[in-house]
Formats: C-alpha cells, structure tokens, sequence
C-alpha cells in the first residue's frame, strides 16, 4: 500500500488519442519527495535539451504534491512543468484551489499530456473513467465561462476545472491556465495547454487516500 500519493499517474497522448494509466515508482519519492521534484524527474528523463516548446514531444505535466488531499494545511497546490515558450528552459508554475486534491480523489497523481490534438478538445477525469471530449464549442471562450459551461453539459457542479482562455488558444507567451480563483501564470505555460488543442482539464473524484497511523497524522497537522 501506498501512503499520501496514489501510486498512479495519467499519461495522455494527445496526437494518438491514448489514455493510459501508469503505476510509478515510490523510489521516486523518496528521492524527489513532492509533485515539482517528481516533474522535473520525468522532464529530465523524457524531454531532450533541444525540444522546442510547442513540439509535440514537449509534455505538459500537471502535479500534486505528497501531503495534497489530507488534512495537512497548505498543501492544495497544483505544480504545472513544461519547457517554456518564453525562454525554452525548464518551468514552473503553481496554482491553488482545489484541482489537484480532486485528482488524488480521482486516483492519480499526476496528469501528463505529450503530442497534440488535432481538434480543441477538453479531458474529463471521473474516477476510473477518463474521456477525450469534443470542445470546437468553447472555441473562444474565456477560461472561467468555460469551468461553469462544462459543469452545466457534465451536470457535475463539484468538477474541478483547470481551462485556458482565448490567450491560450493563440499561443501568447504569457498565457495562464485558470482554476477557480487561481492561476498558473508563470512562464506561458496556458500556451503550451493550447499549443496542445487542450481547452480544460476537468476532474471528479471520489476515491480515499491513504495515511500511516491516521490519528497520529492528525493530530500532527493540528499542532501545525
């Protein structure tokens, strides 16, 4: 049994039409801990020094972090790594709200896109049930009419959105991808998102995660 993290990522090829749902290695995490270790881990293992940022072998990984989904305070943050349209390095950017402890609720840990879909489209994350929806109808839409027009087709008013808006869709530099009342702002990463035909990523979860000596780990959190 796995304890914090799921033991699971969502490996999504776009260009192929392929979901795949991974098992990882828990020597990652004790080596690279947190959500922005084990992204960097996969950029550095799986994307050359040469990939541009808007090739389809560039990924777009949207991370959890360890303690995110438990009690412990804080740790709501979803970490977004991708090759950067604005310095074509390494990047970063995080963003609140509720997304990623959904995902860890859905039973993943990560959600990592590689290629490039030949039609906007948005993913919906339901549990075990993971689909590749048609979005050519929120073609212009900004990202937070897109979270309640999506919640409203779903009739999933709880669903956690992470969308972009017209910014994304055309690829400008500082594009941001939009969750709630947060953003991952840093780096245009919300371009590399449209870059990739992904409108939003929706997710709904409903699943347990698992924690040593709960009681414990409680208690420890209220004293933080």
């Amino acid at each position: 049994m796995r304890y914090a993290e799921t033991g699971f990522n969502l490996e999504i090829d776009l260009s192929r039409g392929n979901i795949e749902k991974v098992a990882t290695d828990p020597r990652d995490t004790e080596l690279y801990l947190g959500g922005l270790g084990t992204n960097t881990k996969i950029l550095w293992d799986r994307v050359p020094p040469e990939t541009e940022p808007f090739a389809p072998e560039n990924l777009l990984i949207f991370g959890t972090g360890l303690l995110c989904g438990t009690p412990a305070t804080g740790c709501n943050r979803t970490i977004v790594s991708t090759i950067s349209p604005q310095t074509r390095l390494m990047a970063f950017s995080m963003m609140g709200g509720f997304w990623a402890p959904e995902l860890k609720y859905a039973g993943y840990d990560k959600v990592v896109l590689r290629g490039k879909s030949p039609d906007l489209v948005y993913l919906w994350i339901n549990d075990d049930k993971v689909e590749i929806r048609d979005a050519s109808h929120l073609r212009g839409k900004g990202a937070i009419e897109t979270a309640e027009l999506i919640k409203q087709e779903l009739k999933e008013p709880k669903a956690q959105v992470a969308a972009i808006g017209l910014a994304g869709e055309n690829r400008v530099y500082y594009a941001s991808i939009e969750q709630g009342r947060s953003s991952a702002s840093r780096g245009g990463i919300g371009a590399v998102m449209g870059d990739k035909g992904v409108k939003a990523i929706v997710v709904r979860g409903t699943k347990d995660i698992n924690v040593a000596r709960p009681a414990e780990y409680i208690g420890l959190c209220g004293e933080v």
